[in-house]
């Protein structure tokens, strides 16, 4: 393809890609609308056979940046355990469910211990808050979480490491809509399950990993390209 015949492609993925935002989930927004349509759908099927190569390559940037963060999380589990990527699995998988369950409840405080403040009190105010005032009853339910890999990595030279952040790409199979309270009429969003792509960001405190920051998966090409951050002086092969 000639370089206007691919300009003009991925200018109509990113018009498709910015239709109809639906804010609903943690995060404050998920899949977009269109896409949940029947023509959108067919769109979608004609733009991943278009662009098989870029997804590819893609999940290849991805995967190899995945091994090189878990060869460096396995140098460091020798002589710090919490590091090991089995137990971040598991840590990370009870703070996915926790933060969809307050989601669910509409109540953030259920997560204080394991979110830092500042997306505790954003998610609160900013979403939740605004749409009980807008009578509107955000659904967020969590069926299965399918994957986790991580993206990137950023280690501090700090005692106990704090303030190191890391980046998981999740893929979920979720529901997220609003509806009115009195009629129960969905307003944004589409009733159903569906496997939906997150990055999220966490951030180490007090020896504890809290949720920091959700994007959406359409930016794991990115983060997994930033370069990891490892000081020298902990003698880690990268």
């Amino acid at each position: 393809m000639s370089k206007k015949e691919w300009l003009f492609l991925i200018t109509i993925v990113i018009i498709l890609f910015t239709i109809d935002p639906v804010y609903a989930g943690p995060g404050g927004t998920v899949a977009k609308a269109f896409f949940k349509t029947w023509w959108g759908k067919m769109i979608l099927v004609v733009l991943t056979i278009v662009l098989l190569p870029l997804i590819i390559y893609v999940r290849l940037v991805e995967y190899r940046k995945e091994r090189k963060i878990k060869k460096i999380l396995a140098q460091l589990s020798l002589e710090h355990k919490e590091f090991s990527w089995l137990q971040l699995q598991k840590e990370f998988t009870n703070i996915i469910r926790r933060v969809y369950n307050a989601w669910t409840n509409e109540d953030m405080s259920e997560v204080k211990g394991y979110v830092n403040h500042w997306y505790w009190q954003n998610q609160q105010s900013v979403y939740l808050d605004q749409w009980k005032r807008e009578n509107l009853k955000n659904v967020s339910n969590l069926r299965d979480i399918e994957k986790i890999r991580p993206l990137y990595l950023e280690l501090t030279a700090a005692p106990n490491f704090e303030g190191s952040r890391i980046a998981i790409a999740i893929d979920v199979v979720a529901e997220d809509y609003l509806k009115d309270r009195d009629t129960n009429k969905i307003v944004q969003g589409k009733s159903g399950y569906e496997s939906l792509e997150y990055v999220w960001f966490l951030e180490y405190t007090e020896g504890k990993w809290l949720l920091d920051e959700i994007r959406e998966g359409g930016l794991s090409l990115e983060i997994a390209k930033t370069p990891n951050v490892i000081p020298e002086t902990m003698g880690i092969t990268v």
